[in-house]
């Protein structure tokens, strides 16, 4: 019998290469038809019967037709994760959240190894566990998306940490209840036999948290932190018993990650600031509190998220986006400047601009209707800005 690789993108591929290394028969679907398939592992959905278990890719929607007929043939389900578990038996600590969660999940393996504890960061951060299976760490830190948790049948977690849930990806999830579930999930993989630290697995809350007030007074401009990223760190730290002090000078000294809150340049007065990695309403309400005379360029698809998670500063003074973007501005002052295309936006960028501006690149939708990944995105901002510098000497 052969497995099924449901979904060829990253994680696919990655589980791929993995069932190759262990001599693992397995078959391929994808529905991009451009997507290059070697002949003799192509899935034709006839071949069910050569089919024992099926590894999903998160990305695929729950009401995909051909899971359906998966489920109703009562093929069993797996992810990537699952199958890493399954084998693997150190520490994991697991990260979910609306915003934050990738920065939180970096900060944290990076704080370890540089206190030299073997870490590695797996996940919706861009790397599959499977990828490191063979190797050995002290902590590996998972970062678990909503799809993630919706299909993950099994976790042993040392740690399971909620960041915070906003409304997000509402256009997978058949509404907010299901993607707030998918979310709270991750209490259920917290095994109790892990229960070797003090106090409870769990960290987190439904809610935004409360700050650690004293440490926060010396990191507030650092816009890298969403919500209670602060607090949970630190009882992270506390948890796992390691040096606090050295926990807030990490965080004191922490510097942004590319596409969060980046700074691309300072020009003629004008601080340009890339935030491509905002996707959500709540992500771009919370980086505009961190600029003043700001001019906001939104861009991408808004995931059925309600407008009322929109809440602009009134530091913003102009907001330029796409003309068919699904937001409504109705609550905002600032003047709003809309067009054809996102590829049109150095040239009215560059007539909207004077000393003082900040602009921010915080889009509050995914990429994906103009670019591959925020990252392209991302890169397009910053290719903009250079194009603008170099016109105005």
């Amino acid at each position: 019998m052969k497995k099924l690789i449901f979904g060829y993108g990253a994680t696919g591929k990655s589980v791929e290469t993995y069932f190759q290394k262990n001599n693992i028969e397995y078959l391929i679907y994808d529905d991009d038809k451009e997507i290059e398939i070697p002949k003799n592992q192509k899935f034709k959905d006839t071949k069910f019967e050569e089919i024992d278990e099926i590894i999903i890719s998160p990305g695929i929607k729950p009401t995909h037709g051909l899971l359906n007929e998966i489920n109703s043939l009562g093929l069993p389900v797996k992810t990537d994760i699952d199958i890493f578990n399954d084998i693997y038996e150190g520490k994991l600590i697991g990260i979910t959240g609306t915003n934050g969660k990738t920065t939180l999940v970096n900060l944290l393996t990076s704080f370890l190894n540089s206190q030299g504890i073997k870490a590695v960061a797996v996940g919706n951060v861009g790397r599959s566990p499977l990828e490191v299976i063979d190797k050995e760490f002290e902590y590996i830190v998972i970062e678990l998306s909503s799809f993630q948790l919706y299909y993950l049948n099994n976790l042993n977690l040392h740690i399971g940490i909620i960041l915070n849930i906003y409304q997000d990806h509402l256009d997978w999830h058949k509404n907010f209840n299901e993607y707030l579930e998918s979310k709270i999930r991750i209490k259920e993989f917290i095994k109790p036999e892990n229960n070797s630290i003090k106090g409870n697995n769990f960290i987190g809350s439904l809610k935004p948290g409360a700050f650690n007030s004293n440490l926060y007074s010396e990191i507030k401009d650092k816009s890298i932190f969403f919500d209670n990223t602060v607090d949970i760190f630190m009882q992270v730290i506390e948890k796992l018993e390691l040096n606090y002090d050295s926990a807030q000078d990490y965080l004191i000294n922490s510097q942004n990650s590319e596409h969060r809150f980046e700074l691309v340049d300072v020009h003629k007065g004008i601080t340009y600031i890339n935030d491509s990695k905002s996707t959500n309403f709540n992500s771009v309400s919370m980086a505009t509190t961190k600029v003043s005379n700001g001019v906001l360029i939104m861009h991408g698809l808004t995931k059925n998220i309600d407008s009322k998670d929109l809440d602009i500063s009134k530091e913003i003074k102009t907001i330029i986006l796409p003309k068919d973007m699904k937001v409504k501005l109705n609550d905002t002052k600032a003047e709003v400047i809309k067009l054809d295309s996102i590829f049109d936006l150095e040239d009215k960028l560059e007539k909207n601009l004077h000393s003082g501006d900040t602009v921010l690149f915080s889009c509050g939708g995914a990429s994906f209707n103009d670019f591959k990944n925020y990252e392209e995105r991302g890169n397009f901002f910053k290719s903009v800005v250079s194009n603008i510098k170099v016109k105005n000497g």
